[in-house]
């Protein structure tokens, strides 16, 4: 059986796009392009999204070097913000990390596909190795443009590589202008990650909350994802529709003075939700809203899609690219009067509501799929799939 290795500086087991990402992409090539895969990680991770020994989820095998890594990262720090010495930094982690160690367990792959950046170090002795090995060296990157991801050390590991995976056209226009050759660049969305099986009215009943219009937020409670924009904007909602109730999800501070200004009655924090708890909430739901101010692709828009909710984005260029205004969501920026018009539009008029949840459904289950997704890394490692 062939084998692709997936790596990584954190392990899958951690909570994240990327790790979900990283699992959702391992089970696919098992169980439906049946080849073998090995995850490999460097930094160990508390195993909130535990791999299942009896499923299509491969172990984690883990590279040496993380303590001297920890004792160097300092001085990597230092290294990586000028490119002149960038050099040194690959000398330095090929003492950390062994590339004729990792070339050994890669001799019988297909390819390696890092998922990181440069920032993250990692990616250098493995591209190394990956070469010595005679087989193709991916990156996934989910960059943040001017945020994270396209540093000059970013640049110095994707020109390398043989293929970068960009999850919108924005992020591929803005890495080519950066000096990526173009030939490298590789568009490809997600599909949904989230369960199947959300249960919406077994949540709308444990929130006590039958059938009253509900918007969810699911995300970091952070500025970038529009959280306080948000709490700003609610009040001015309820002054329409008295009778909503915002559902709050992800991790950061519940940002309590915003959260004071609100009714108890008109608001309910999910806390960190399992991923059942997630999948109930996309089922619960009447609209999804994330205002995201920075967004690599957006895959919780994709996932309240495949619910059949319509969605609310914010600013992020490749949000905007991914959903289309007034078809499959709404925009709104983080003004709170202006988000609190997008909402409203959406709470008050139920059936352009339904229609629109309806048409992002469709666009989800006409371009991101598994099958899409798998596809896509396999033509970009130049291997087809052995069905």
């Amino acid at each position: 059986m062939a084998t692709i290795s997936i790596a990584s500086l954190l392990s899958p087991t951690s909570v994240g796009g990327l790790a979900a990402y990283q699992q959702q992409l391992a089970a696919a090539l098992r169980s439906k392009a049946k080849y073998d895969v090995n995850m490999l990680a460097m930094m160990e991770s508390a195993p909130v999204r535990a791999l299942e020994s009896n499923s299509s989820q491969p172990p984690v095998t883990m590279i040496p070097g993380k303590a001297a890594l920890s004792v160097w990262k300092p001085v990597l720090s230092r290294l990586a913000s000028r490119p002149c010495l960038l050099p040194v930094l690959r000398m330095i982690m090929y003492k950390i990390v062994s590339p004729p160690q990792l070339t050994a367990g890669l001799r019988k792959n297909e390819a390696l596909h890092f998922v990181g950046a440069g920032w993250d170090y990692l990616g250098f002795p493995l591209l190394k190795a990956a070469k010595a090995a005679n087989i193709r060296f991916t990156v996934w990157p989910a960059v943040h443009p001017s945020n994270w991801g396209d540093d000059k050390i970013d640049i110095s590991l994707y020109r390398e590589a043989d293929a970068i995976f960009c999850q919108s056209d924005y992020e591929k226009n803005h890495l080519a202008t950066l000096g990526v050759p173009e030939s490298k660049l590789v568009r490809c969305g997600l599909p949904p990650m989230c369960l199947e099986n959300g249960d919406g009215p077994r949540l709308r009943s444990r929130l006590s909350i039958g059938d009253r219009p509900s918007v969810l937020f699911l995300g970091r409670r952070d500025v970038g994802k529009g959280y306080p924009a948000l709490l700003d904007a609610w009040p001015l909602v309820l002054q329409q529709c008295p009778n909503a109730v915002l559902l709050l999800a992800g991790p950061g501070s519940s940002d309590e003075p915003r959260i004071s200004k609100i009714s108890p009655s008109n608001i309910r924090d999910l806390g960190c939700p399992s991923e059942q708890e997630k999948a109930d909430a996309y089922s619960a739901c009447d609209i999804f809203c994330l205002p995201s101010a920075h967004e690599s692709f957006g895959i919780v828009y994709v996932e309240a899609w495949s619910y059949g909710k319509p969605v609310i984005c914010g600013t992020a260029p490749a949000s905007r690219e991914l959903v289309e205004n007034g078809v499959t969501g709404v925009w709104a920026d983080q003004q709170p009067e202006q988000l609190a018009a997008g909402l409203l539009r959406l709470l008050m008029h139920p059936a352009q509501r339904l229609a629109i949840g309806q048409a992002g459904l469709a666009h989800q289950q006409r371009h991101y799929t598994t099958a899409q997704m798998v596809a896509c890394h396999l033509k970009a490692w130049n291997i087809a799939s052995p069905n």
